[in-house]
């Protein structure tokens, strides 16, 4: 599973550049989640000041949510508990989280899974960051607990009961879609009706830029490094949400070892392919940010099967090529992309 250090990098950039907006649209940004966030809109009802408020003050209660990075958070505190007795109760945000992940992990056979958290810890992905490489016995121990039966479900009052002692949720593949969306509609129940709305990368667009024109999401060139890299790709998205996710830049090296971030979790190992990247479309960021883990794990060709089997869901891969060139393959219902 795909998960964020305290700064993640972006992956999918704005593809009109940092210069500030020119009316009538508005910017907002700020740091958010671990990462940053960025919002364009035509203005509404509400002046700037009332909106980075609401959007700062929803952001915080997603991250005291589902954050692994705050001990103080619900998916913490039930991560730490091991009394399977206990109902945990949960917020509104949890809920709608972990509802959609189960429903995502069954629709993609487990690639994208959240109770994948004892894993990405012991991988050193986790809050307490890198140690030794996991042994075998390790990895074959906590392959056990990737499973989101490990976990029971109680719709009303919502809540959640482990049913093993060292069970362990990360929702990171997932909270910043989420969260994306929550702005969205934070937005269009306050009058605005046409927005840009980013959280270290994912992307959910609705209407039209104020100037006419579609909204412009530039995709990475998955080379690698710490700065910012070229664009491979731009495409226009309008009322959807694109989200991006690659093994390329988030890694570590552990014992000499090169460890990616996004594990497989029927292996229990980092997923290693050719594949370098993958731009998922959908009508929200949610779904579009598990399933780009997703299909990470499951490789091209899996990706396309369920591709072709659900309408309205779109992907773009990058993979890597003879002698440092990238191969690119979108399924046909993706937008053209333009040069950068």
């Amino acid at each position: 599973m795909r998960v964020r250090p305290p700064i993640a990098a972006l992956l999918v950039l704005a593809a009109a550049g940092c210069s500030p907006p020119t009316a009538p649209l508005e910017r907002i940004d700020g740091p958010a989640m671990g990462t940053t966030y960025r919002v364009d809109y035509a203005p509404g009802p509400d002046g700037p000041d009332d909106v980075r408020a609401g959007v700062d003050s929803l952001l915080d209660a997603i991250d005291a949510s589902m954050s692994t990075y705050r001990p103080d958070s619900v998916v913490s505190r039930i991560n730490a508990s091991d009394d399977t007795a206990v109902w945990h109760p949960v917020d509104a945000h949890f809920a709608a989280v972990f509802v959609r992940s189960r429903q995502i992990a069954s629709d993609t056979g487990g690639a994208f899974n959240p109770a994948v958290g004892p894993l990405v810890d012991a991988w050193g992905f986790g809050p307490q960051g890198a140690g030794g490489l996991p042994s075998p016995d390790t990895i074959r121990e906590l392959r056990s607990l990737a499973d989101l039966g490990t976990f029971e479900w109680r719709e009303s009052p919502p809540a959640i009961r482990k049913r093993e002692p060292a069970a362990a949720l990360d929702f990171n593949a997932i909270a910043k879609g989420y969260g994306v969306d929550r702005v969205g509609e934070w937005l269009e129940e306050r009058g605005v009706t046409a927005y840009f709305v980013e959280i270290g990368g994912e992307v959910r667009t609705r209407g039209r830029h104020p100037e006419g024109r579609p909204w412009r999401i530039g995709i990475e060139r998955p080379a690698g490094g710490g700065g910012r890299n070229p664009l491979q790709a731009v495409v226009s998205v309008n009322d959807a949400a694109l989200a991006t996710s690659g093994n390329y830049r988030n890694f570590a090296v552990v014992d000499g070892e090169r460890v990616v971030h996004i594990l497989d979790p029927s292996s229990g190992r980092p997923a290693l392919s050719s594949l370098l990247s993958v731009s998922v479309l959908a009508q929200d960021a949610m779904t579009a940010d598990a399933y780009a883990t997703a299909f990470m794990v499951t490789g091209v060709e899996a990706a396309m099967a369920v591709i072709d089997a659900r309408p309205g869901l779109e992907a773009y891969f990058i993979s890597s090529g003879p002698d440092g060139t990238y191969l690119e393959r979108r399924s046909s219902g993706f937008p053209v992309p333009a040069a950068p």
